[in-house]
């Protein structure tokens, strides 16, 4: 009897259609839903499960996360960098690994070099960033917020540089 009513598809009305996955042309617009690789015509929604589409170039497995490596791609206007996401295992519920950030972190000779340079990008597309201060004296910590979405660009110790950039989205 139940395989009448699947057939006839009386119950296909509880079933959750899934949602098309609609490219947008406009990645600054685009972030508050998720991150667009220009170029590419491919989009991440927040929140989404990374490991769907498996639109990653590599994976690799941390005893206390996963990274997924996106290759060097291109966002927010032309901002050309080998991204990626660390979904760390203690804050990731059961299977589905959550696309939440994504980030690029450099050190040593170019941090500096790497620091002004996305600096003046963001700048230039979001405004001045907000300072913050709860930091050491030599370090610089930047933020935006564009509605869910923060933009965090550090750069720190100076005796031997660390850049960190990471666009992520926390509902």
């Amino acid at each position: 009897m139940t395989r009448f009513f699947d057939y006839m598809g009386l119950f296909s009305i509880f079933k959750k259609e899934p949602e098309p996955t609609v490219v947008p042309n406009d990645s600054i617009k685009a972030l508050v839903n998720g991150i667009l690789f220009e170029g590419d015509e491919v989009f991440l929604r927040w929140s989404s499960d990374i490991e769907a589409d498996k639109l990653y170039i590599k994976k690799e497995y941390r005893a206390d996360r996963t990274i997924y490596h996106w290759g060097e791609r291109s966002i927010l206007n032309s901002l050309k960098l080998p991204f990626k996401t660390v979904c760390w295992n203690h804050k990731q519920h059961g299977e589905t690994k959550s696309f939440e950030s994504i980030e690029f972190s450099i050190e040593r000779p170019d941090a500096e070099k790497y620091f002004r340079s996305v600096n003046e990008h963001i700048e230039a597309i979001f405004g001045v960033p907000k300072r913050n201060e709860d930091v050491h004296p030599d370090d610089i910590s930047l933020e935006w917020r564009i509605k869910p979405v923060k933009i965090s660009l550090s750069l720190y110790n100076k005796e031997y540089p660390k850049l960190n950039f990471e666009i992520g989205c926390w509902l």
